[in-house]
């Protein structure tokens, strides 16, 4: 369960299923009263419910938040699906850069929309905020990124959203 930095009252909750009917019977189970459990003071309502499929996986995460207590979202549109494989290509590197440079790295994941074969959503795990931050300063990563922009994959950039970690089960 991740609350977000940027919006106090908004929570992310991040679930895998075996089948896709599984997943669609999400609300139907024990999960939601749970959350509300560890919100307290106000009832979680499920308002957006997305699928995707796992494209690259580099780590495990730890089962509990010691080690990996903040997560970066980058929600990516790609212009067009011929950049697809220069898109994934990139952040395979991407990670690979992570892992060797940034020691607060703690695992990034890469999913594909299941419903917009265009839309990606990146998901970088970093051990604290501080690790995450200085994560951009090794010149192995800025000279990368300045090398990879987001034009190259997107008319838009990506929307980033930063969020800590309260709860893994």
């Amino acid at each position: 369960m991740l609350p977000s930095y940027a919006y106090p009252n908004k929570f992310t909750v991040l679930g895998r299923w075996e089948s896709v009917e599984e997943a669609w019977n999400f609300g139907e189970n024990d999960v939601l009263p749970l959350i509300n459990d560890m919100t307290g003071t106000f009832p979680a309502n499920l308002t957006r419910f997305e699928g995707y499929d796992a494209v690259i996986e580099t780590a495990d995460v730890p089962p509990t938040v010691d080690g990996a207590s903040f997560e970066q979202f980058a929600d990516w549109t790609l212009s067009s699906i011929s950049k697809a494989a220069d898109y994934l290509q990139s952040r395979q590197e991407l990670f690979a850069l992570q892992q060797t440079h940034n020691p607060g790295f703690v695992a990034g994941r890469l999913y594909r929309s299941a419903g917009i074969p265009t839309k990606f959503l990146m998901r970088t795990i970093f051990r604290d905020r501080a690790a995450a931050q200085a994560g951009g300063s090794a010149p192995e990563l800025r000279e990368f990124v300045a090398s990879h922009p987001a034009p190259n994959y997107a008319n838009v950039s990506p929307s980033i959203e930063a969020y800590a970690v309260i709860h893994r089960m």
